[in-house]
């Protein structure tokens, strides 16, 4: 085989890449940073709370375990005043 051969066979074979692998070559932004993003997206006139609850709804039916997209559905559960986000613990 040539190298050019070999070229073919690297870009032809398909192959899949599991979550560690795409996490280390494309890690996720910060979730605050996302958050931020989001926020600013949101075109003047809409209700946050609902823009939120849908933003959540989004990502429940995604499924991801990520932790960034954890903090980030807490953030978004927050603004959207759902009772459906983690509270902090109480000092004793």
């Amino acid at each position: 085989m040539t190298t050019r051969d070999d070229e073919k066979m690297v870009a032809t074979r398909p192959h899949k890449v599991d979550a560690k692998t795409m996490a280390a070559i494309s890690p996720l932004p910060p979730p605050e940073e996302v958050f931020a993003d989001w926020l600013m997206s949101v075109p003047p006139g809409i209700c946050l709370e609902i823009a939120a609850q849908r933003q959540i709804e989004l990502i429940d039916r995604r499924g991801s375990l990520h932790p960034g997209v954890a903090v980030l559905r807490s953030l978004l559960a927050a603004v959207a005043c759902s009772d459906d986000w983690p509270r902090p613990v109480p000092n004793l």
